[in-house]
């Protein structure tokens, strides 16, 4: 496979990902607030999902690590697609832990991809060079 088209997956992938990411992340006090939710619940759900990852951030690499990064990656997807089905409840304790699972997806979206990215350029053969340039 040449390296363009590589990386060009890569990116493409990559920034769909992360434009997913930022877009709902602009919405969740508005989400929130249409909940019924005070202020200060809204406070303490996203300081849940900061410190979920914070903590999980802290080893969810070598967890990757040791069942693969394509995997964790295809993981991220799962725990997004879940956390936006538990966004539609108004139910406290299930907003919660909504946040706790977007810790820990945010620790896997800025961790995995990358990762798969290494391992995936080293598995096909291309040097580090043209790493260095994605």
């Amino acid at each position: 496979m040449e390296y363009s088209l590589f990386q060009r997956d890569y990116l493409l992938v990559y920034a769909v990902v992360t434009l997913a990411d930022w877009l709902q992340g602009t919405h969740f006090h508005a989400l929130y607030e249409s909940h019924g939710l005070t202020q200060e619940q809204t406070a303490n759900l996203f300081l849940s999902g900061f410190v979920s990852s914070a903590v999980f951030g802290t080893f969810v690499g070598g967890v990757v690590d040791r069942v693969g990064r394509k995997r964790g990656c295809i993981l991220y997807c799962v725990l997004e697609v879940l956390i936006n089905a538990i966004e539609h409840s108004p139910d406290f304790k299930l907003l919660w832990v909504g946040r706790i699972l977007g810790g820990i997806s945010t620790s896997l979206l800025f961790s995995v991809f990358d990762s798969w990215l290494v391992s995936e350029s080293q598995r096909e053969g291309f040097d580090g060079e043209q790493l260095g340039n994605t």
